[in-house]
């Protein structure tokens, strides 16, 4: 039986339409990442999937059961599912009483919520934290009380909203570890929002790629493995295969990591067409070998020695007119590009 199962799921505002599904199937037990692009509708999906949201068309089974989008109906779906939010708030109080006030709520027993706070405390690592100001916290301890608010009702499925946003090294590490733990120990599924090629290669059984609202099987767009050839002056030089090259930032990898894989992100990747100076990154110059239509985008692969997959919005593309063959500079701007290594 699948977690989820959903079929042309739409959701729109107004005249946009931020969401359209048309089949989507998500199995028990496993982690699921969600990229895409600023806009691709990726927080739309996860409120729909926690039950927040109403789709504006299609239908959502969870579990087997078909979902109707009303309060009564919806409690029960509600209970199973738990989405941890991109920038979770604190409630005034301690740590302690942000963590109970679900259980509360859930009319848990008074010695049943002490040992699931001491649990979930330990787990987040947030032990010596209980009695401290909530609001009072960093950034990456508010994420990592708000973790535990949410695993403290012992959901079936956790969703996380882009959890390691804004988030130093040291607690995105601890998040990810948490994540990786409850999945794997707990059994629970959990589908969590990602900009970062690391976190989703690293952690997730399945990826879902989001563009325009509708999915793509475009997971592996762009990604590439590169060496480090050298470093000075807080830069560093990545060779791809063959003779093309990329001077990028050092903090992007450290000291010492001499291969990894870099992802490019194709909506982050300017086309140049006249002499625009864009500004900081890299630019590359090769040729148009395919275009094709990928949700509402135009999509160009460009041989610049290697093969870049490249986005235009629809107006751009009418008002360029790029073709097949034609010769292009491509702008990797430093945001674009993302590693991941061992």
């Amino acid at each position: 039986m699948n977690l989820y199962e959903l079929n042309n799921v739409t959701r729109t505002h107004g005249d946009r339409t931020v969401l359209n599904i048309d089949s989507l199937s998500i199995i028990p037990g496993k982690i699921y990442s969600l990229i895409g692009p600023n806009g691709a509708g990726k927080t739309s999906l996860l409120k729909l999937l926690s039950f927040l949201d109403v789709p504006t068309g299609g239908t959502i089974n969870f579990m087997g059961r078909p979902v109707v989008f009303s309060d009564r109906n919806l409690y029960s779906f509600r209970r199973d599912v738990v989405l941890l939010d991109q920038n979770p708030i604190m409630f005034s109080g301690s740590v302690w009483s942000n963590i109970e006030f679900g259980l509360k709520v859930r009319k848990v027993s008074s010695a049943a919520r002490k040992k699931r706070i001491e649990e979930v405390l330990e787990l987040v690592g947030m032990e010596r934290f209980a009695h401290y100001e909530a609001q009072g916290l960093s950034g990456g301890e508010t994420k990592r009380v708000a973790l535990a608010r949410a695993l403290v009702l012992e959901p079936k499925v956790l969703l996380c909203d882009e959890p390691t946003a804004n988030v130093d090294n040291e607690n995105q590490e601890i998040i990810l570890e948490i994540i990786k733990k409850v999945n794997r120990v707990d059994d629970r599924s959990i589908i969590f929002s990602t900009h970062y090629l690391s976190q989703w290669q690293r952690l997730a059984d399945h990826t879902l790629l989001l563009q325009n609202g509708a999915l793509s099987d475009l997971v592996n767009e762009n990604i590439f493995k590169v060496t480090v050839t050298g470093r000075s002056a807080g830069e560093m030089i990545c060779q791809f295969s063959g003779q093309t090259y990329m001077s990028l930032p050092s903090h992007l990898l450290p000291d010492g990591v001499v291969r990894a894989k870099i992802h490019v992100d194709p909506f982050r990747v300017a086309c140049l067409f006249d002499a625009e100076n864009p500004g900081d990154g890299n630019i590359l110059t090769g040729h148009i070998v395919e275009l094709s239509q990928q949700s509402g985008n135009v999509r160009l692969l460009v041989d610049a020695g290697i093969k870049l997959g490249v986005y235009l919005v629809m107006a751009k593309y009418h008002h360029l007119r790029p073709g097949i063959g034609d010769r292009v500079r491509l702008h990797i701007p430093h945001e674009a590009v993302t590693f991941t290594y061992r």
